[in-house]
């Protein structure tokens, strides 16, 4: 079975700020700036990201051409079972791209399986409890917008290789998320 990990990076342009708990359920205002995709299945294991432009329906259809399971960590744009809340990724896309993937795909959101482990928090404070360790552990979403809208200024490449591996470092981490969570 093909299963795509899923995580995006986005540049927040509404008027609220991230100590409000609206700044998250803001869908329409963030933009979605890296969308990265791991795919694999028993014989592959690829690995996309689409930068800024690139992040279409069309390329995010190509892309999960395949998939039947979708992986992400507080993904969901349907509310879960437990709080009876929505995520972050898939929320954004839809109001993006107009695909709402939760009903489009078998989907698994890493965020209430921590919860029925009473493991909560956001994905890195999570993988630190649980022993996992990051290149960079200090960096967050707000970095992600900074670096992004500093490469935007700038042109610099550096923050560009910087917010693309960051986005990477995310994506992989799910899968070792999961399976970490399978042995609890």
């Amino acid at each position: 079975m093909r299963v795509a990990y899923l995580d995006i990076e986005t540049n927040y342009v509404g008027n609220y700020t991230s100590a409000d708990e609206r700044f998250f359920r803001d869908s329409k205002n963030h933009l979605i700036t890296v969308l990265g995709v791991r795919l694999m299945d028993k014989d592959n294991d690829e690995f996309v990201q689409l930068f800024d432009k690139e992040v279409t329906t069309a390329r995010l259809v190509q892309v999960l051409e395949g998939t039947k399971k979708i992986v992400t960590y507080n993904g969901r744009s349907i509310p879960d079972a437990i709080k009876r809340r929505v995520g972050f990724d898939f929320p954004v896309i839809a109001a993006q791209l107009g695909m709402v993937l939760d009903k489009e795909f078998e989907h698994l959101d890493l965020c209430p399986e921590c919860w029925k482990r009473n493991l909560y928090g956001g994905q890195k404070k999570v993988e630190k409890i649980l022993g996992l360790r990051r290149q960079f552990p200090e960096r967050e979403g707000a970095w992600a917008m900074e670096a992004y809208r500093s490469y935007v200024k700038t042109g610099d490449e550096r923050l560009r290789s910087e917010l693309l591996a960051y986005n990477r470092e995310d994506i992989f981490m799910l899968r070792e998320l999961e399976v970490k969570l399978a042995k609890l």
